[in-house]
C-alpha cells in the first residue's frame, strides 16, 4: 500500500540503515581516490553531498530480506551509488550545471577533458566494486545496467527539443533512472537466497519504483525554485528536455507542440509558459501516473516473505512518491 505521506515512514527505514550508509560512504570514498589532492577533494565533496541514497538503501534492505552476507552487499551498494555518481558527473557536464545539491559541479572547477575522464574513472571503479561480490550474474547485471543507462542518455540527447510520445518517454527514464533502481534490488536478491520468482519480483519492484521516482522528479521540476531544488522551475524544459507535464499539456490541447517549442525560444515566454503549465493541472496528473507505478512496485512485494524489512521496502516506495518541494 502506497502511503499518502511518506514523512513518518521515511525516518523509520532510514534510521535503521544509518550504520550501513556510513560504511557505504567510506567505501565509496576509498574506491574513488585517484591520488590527486585537488581532484580527490572535488570528488569527495560530490560523494559527501549525499542525496537520497535510495538505491543503496534498497540494496541493503533486499540483502537483509534474502539473508545475504553483508560484505558483498556493501560492495554492490557502493557500486550502485558510485555508478549513479558517475552519471551525475557526466550529466552536469552535458547540462552545463554549475551546482548540484549546493555543491559546485566538477566541470565548474576542472576542464572538460578532466571531468569526462573522472566520470569514466568512477564508472570503472563502480565496476570493480560490483566484481567484489564474486558473482558472475551480478557482474553481468552491472554491465547490462551500464548499457541501459548509456542508451537512456543517448535517447535523451536525441530527443532534445522534440516532444516524445509516452512510450519513448518511459524508455528514456527507464534507462536514465529506473534501470539502476532495478539493478539495486536485483543484485542483492542474486547475492542472497532468493528464488527465480523472487528475483523477478525484485526486478519489477525496482523498475516501477525507479519510474515513479523519476516521474515525480519531472513533475516537481515545474514547481521548484532555485532556493529549494537549486534550479529554476521548468529547468529541464528550458534545456529542451520535454517531460510528462509538457507532454500532457500538448496532448490535452492547451498548446501545439510547434507553439510550445517556439515559445521556449524566448525567456519571457518560457516564464509565462511555466506558470501556465503549473496552473493547468498537468503536474498533478503526472503525479497520479507516478502513484500508479508506485502501486505496481508495492504489488511486486506481495509474493515476498513478510516482516519488518518488507515494511521498510514499502516505506521506501511511499517516500519516493510523497516527496514535495
Amino acid at each position: 500500500m502506497v502511503a499518502a505521506n511518506g514523512t513518518s515512514t521515511k525516518a523509520a527505514w532510514l534510521d535503521g540503515l544509518q550504520d550501513d550508509l556510513h560504511l557505504l560512504e567510506g567505501k565509496m570514498l576509498e574506491a574513488s581516490s585517484m591520488g590527486h589532492e585537488t581532484l580527490d577533494g572535488a570528488v569527495q565533496m560530490i560523494i559527501k553531498a549525499g542525496g537520497k541514497r535510495l538505491r543503496p538503501a534498497i540494496t541493503f534492505l533486499v540483502g537483509r530480506l534474502f539473508r545475504a552476507n553483508f560484505s558483498p552487499i556493501l560492495s554492490v551498494g557502493a557500486s550502485v551509488e558510485l555508478l549513479h555518481t558517475a552519471t551525475l558527473v557526466h550529466d552536469d557536464l552535458i547540462d552545463g550545471a554549475a551546482e548540484r545539491r549546493g555543491v559546485p559541479t566538477l566541470h565548474s572547477k576542472m576542464s572538460m577533458g578532466v571531468t569526462v575522464l573522472t566520470g569514466d574513472f568512477l564508472f570503472a571503479k563502480a565496476a570493480a566494486l560490483a566484481a567484489e561480490a564474486n558473482s558472475v550474474p551480478v557482474v553481468k547485471l552491472f554491465a547490462d545496467t551500464l548499457v541501459k543507462i548509456c542508451q537512456g542518455e543517448i535517447l535523451q540527447a536525441r530527443t532534445r527539443w522534440v516532444l516524445p510520445d509516452y512510450d519513448v518517454y518511459i524508455e528514456r527514464i527507464y534507462g536514465k533512472t529506473a534501470a539502476l533502481f532495478e539493478a539495486a534490488a536485483v543484485s542483492a536478491a542474486l547475492i542472497g537466497d532468493a528464488t527465480d520468482a523472487q528475483v523477478a519480483a525484485m526486478a519489477r519492484y525496482g523498475r516501477n519504483l525507479g519510474l515513479a521516482f523519476q516521474i515525480v522528479d519531472d513533475a516537481l521540476d515545474f514547481v521548484s525554485t532555485s532556493e529549494n531544488l537549486g534550479k529554476p522551475a521548468g529547468n529541464d524544459m528550458r534545456q529542451g528536455i520535454l517531460n510528462l507535464p509538457a507532454m500532457y499539456y500538448v496532448e490535452q490541447g492547451y498548446i501545439s507542440d510547434a507553439d510550445l517549442l517556439e515559445r521556449l525560444e524566448s525567456k519571457d515566454e518560457t516564464e509565462k509558459l511555466v506558470r501556465e503549465m503549473r496552473a493547468s493541472g498537468m503536474v498533478e496528473q503526472s503525479l497520479e501516473v507516478a502513484q500508479s507505478y508506485a502501486r505496481k512496485a508495492a504489488d511486486a512485494l506481495n509474493i515476498l516473505p513478510g516482516g519488518e524489512v518488507l515494511k521498510a521496502l514499502d516505506a521506501v516506495t511511499s517516500y519516493a512518491v510523497a516527496r514535495t518541494i
